[in-house]
């Protein structure tokens, strides 16, 4: 059992495997329409090297990205490391998410680890708790997607929300 009193809340990893090709798993991550499939409504990444409207399909490294969920949360950041079918990395918030693809056993292995988070009882709530629960149901629904065409989302976010998880930031708690 870890200790509470020494845990790393600045960071958490996590590790998923999927029964599809390598190439198939990396284009759903760094693709809009792959991304919209199992994540977010809707993804933005436009083109920073030119005059900033350059919208394109693939994220490339320097990208800015809008991504709007389902719920009323939107996330605006930007691509740091793009390499084909080898690792994909994107600032998220203040924090940072890297992720890592390789073939195993006839499995493509996502590893995903999200850094940078606030050591503070908000950071370790929404930062780390709320954000690695995301992110192991997301993780899942990919699977979901990729392996039976059928998305877990929330359909109706007004009633239910997967984004949160059950956590409310602290100052909303009475």
């Amino acid at each position: 059992m870890t200790d509470y009193e020494n845990y790393d809340w600045s960071t958490f990893t996590l590790t998923f495997y999927y029964n599809a090709h390598i190439t198939r798993v990396f284009r759903t991550w760094t693709t809009a329409a792959g991304l919209e499939s199992f994540f977010i409504e809707r993804c933005v990444f436009s083109d920073q090297r030119g005059d900033g409207r350059n919208i394109t399909d693939s994220a490339k490294v320097g990208d800015n990205y809008l991504w709007q969920f389902r719920q009323a949360f939107d996330v605006e950041g930007q691509v740091t490391d793009v390499k084909d079918k080898k690792s994909f990395s994107f600032s998220f918030g203040h924090m940072q998410v890297d992720l890592a693809f390789k073939v195993v056993n006839d499995q493509t292995e996502v590893h995903l680890v999200q850094s940078q988070i606030p050591n503070t009882p908000e950071g370790q709530v929404m930062g780390h708790l709320n954000c690695r629960s995301c992110w192991i149901f997301f993780m899942t629904n990919l699977s979901s997607v990729l392996e039976h065409s059928t998305d877990l989302r929330d359909q109706n976010p007004e009633v239910v929300s997967s984004m949160e998880v059950g956590f409310r930031p602290l100052s909303q708690r009475s």
